[in-house]
C-alpha cells in the first residue's frame, strides 16, 4: 500500500469522497470553478494545517518548492489569489457537513466501546478565539475586540468532538445549550458559566442528566440530607430545592447537591445534578473529567492553525476552523481504526515533514522510526506542550 499512496492520501483515506461531493453539490461549491475544485481546496488547506503554514503565501511557496511531489499526492500548484478567492466564496457549510460525516463515522466506532459510567458522558464548553476587530469587523465581541466562539460537545469516553457550533464571540454559551444537550440518557457536564435553571430543566425534561458546579449565591432549602462527613473526599450529599421565586419557577423539581474535597488542591467543590442513581464519588469523577475539554482546546490551539487566519471574511475563518477540526477527526480515526497507538501530537509532528512522502501514517512509527508504542489507554492529548 505504501508504494501507491502518500501520507496525505493515507490521512484522507477515512474521508468518504462521496459524502464530500454530495456536500459540494448541495452548496454549489464547484459552480463555475475552473482551476481549484473544492476537494483540491480541502487537500490544500489540510496541507496548510499540518505544516502550520503562517499565510496563504507560505502555502503557495511551499507547494511550489515541492512541485515534483505533488502529483502522487493529488495536489497541484495553486496561486495565492486563487486560494484567497476560494476561501472567500466556497461555502463553509461544505466543510461543516464533512466534519459531521466524520463524526458519524466516529460514532459507529464508539458505540462498540465501553463507557466509564452507566450513561454516555458528554462534556460541554466553549472557547473564544480572539481576532483583530480592525481586520475582522464582522466579529465584534467587545468595543475594541473581535472574536469567534467555538461551542463544543466532547465525547467524554472517547475524547473526540461530537458536535460543534461556530458563532461570533458575542453569543453566550448558554444560548447553545438547547442544541448541544438534547439526547435522552446522556450525562452533560459543564462549568458554572452554563447555569441557567430553565435550560437545565430542559435537560431534565429530555430525560438526560447534568452535572455542574453550584453558584456561591444559590438560594435553596434542604429537603433531605443523605450523607455528611468532616473527613474523606465526599463531605456532603443531599437533596435540595431552589427557593427564589424565579429559580423555583424555572426548575421546580428537586436537585442533588454534592460537596467534594480535593486533597491535592486543598479546596472544596460543590456540585449540583439531577442524577440520583450514581454515587457521590462518581458525580465528582464526572466533573473531574470536564478537564479533558480544556485539554482539547489547548491541543488544537497549539497544534493546528486556528489562532491566525489565512483570510479575513467570516466564511474564510469558518472554513479554516472546520478544516482544523476535520484534521483532528482524521487523526482520531487513524488512531482508533488503524491501531496507531501514539499520541496525536506525535503523529502531527511527524507528518509536518513527511506529509508529501510515500507511505502510510502507521509506517512513520512502525517501520521507519521504530518508535516505542504508547499504551492504548494513554490520554489522547498526552505530550501537550512538549
Amino acid at each position: 500500500m505504501s508504494n501507491n499512496t502518500t501520507v496525505l492520501g493515507n490521512l484522507l483515506s477515512h474521508l468518504e469522497r462521496s459524502d464530500f461531493e454530495r456536500a459540494v453539490r448541495e452548496y454549489t461549491g464547484d459552480r463555475r470553478v475552473r482551476t481549484l475544485s473544492t476537494f483540491d481546496l480541502l487537500k490544500t488547506l489540510i496541507f496548510g494545517q499540518v505544516t502550520s503554514a503562517y499565510s496563504v503565501r507560505e502555502i503557495e511557496s511551499t507547494l511550489a518548492v515541492n512541485s515534483s511531489k505533488l502529483y502522487h499526492c493529488g495536489l497541484k500548484l495553486v496561486k495565492r489569489s486563487t486560494l484567497c478567492d476560494a476561501l472567500e466564496k466556497r461555502d463553509h457549510r461544505i466543510f461543516e457537513t464533512t466534519f459531521n460525516s466524520l463524526v458519524a463515522k466516529a460514532n459507529q466506532i464508539t458505540c462498540k466501546k465501553g463507557r466509564r459510567f452507566k450513561n454516555p458522558l458528554k462534556i460541554i464548553d466553549a472557547s473564544t478565539i480572539d481576532l483583530c476587530l480592525d481586520r475582522f469587523n464582522w466579529a465584534k465581541f467587545r468595543a475594541t475586540k473581535g472574536a469567534v466562539k467555538l461551542h463544543l460537545k466532547l465525547d467524554g469516553d472517547m475524547l473526540y468532538p461530537e458536535q460543534v457550533t461556530l458563532t461570533t464571540g458575542d453569543i453566550h454559551e448558554v444560548n447553545e445549550m438547547a442544541s448541544l444537550c438534547k439526547k435522552k440518557g446522556d450525562i452533560y457536564v459543564m462549568d458554572r458559566g452554563y447555569i441557567d435553571y430553565k435550560r437545565l430543566y430542559d435537560i431534565e425534561l429530555a430525560e438526560a442528566f447534568f452535572v455542574t458546579r453550584m453558584k456561591s449565591n444559590c438560594d435553596y432549602e434542604l429537603v433531605k440530607k443523605l450523607f455528611s462527613s468532616k473527613t474523606g473526599s465526599i463531605r456532603y450529599d443531599g437533596i435540595i430545592r431552589l427557593r427564589s421565586k424565579k429559580s423555583a419557577e424555572n426548575y421546580p423539581k428537586i436537585i442533588r447537591k454534592v460537596r467534594f474535597h480535593d486533597d491535592e488542591e486543598g479546596r472544596e467543590y460543590v456540585f449540583i445534578t439531577n442524577n440520583f442513581d450514581l454515587s457521590a464519588q462518581e458525580i465528582a469523577d464526572i466533573y473531574k473529567s470536564r478537564w479533558q475539554i480544556e485539554l482539547f482546546f489547548k491541543w488544537i490551539k497549539q497544534n493546528l492553525k486556528i489562532k491566525t487566519f489565512w483570510g479575513t471574511s467570516k466564511n474564510a475563518v469558518f472554513i479554516q476552523i472546520w478544516v482544523a477540526l476535520i484534521v483532528y477527526l482524521l487523526l482520531w480515526l487513524h488512531r482508533n481504526m488503524d491501531g496507531i497507538n501514539v499520541s496525536a501530537q506525535r503523529i502531527i509532528q511527524s507528518m509536518k515533514t513527511t506529509i508529501l512522502t510515500r507511505g502510510t501514517i502507521r509506517e512513520l512509527f512502525v517501520v521507519k522510526h521504530n518508535l516505542n508504542i504508547v499504551p492504548t489507554n494513554q490520554l489522547y492529548f498526552s505530550g501537550l506542550g512538549n
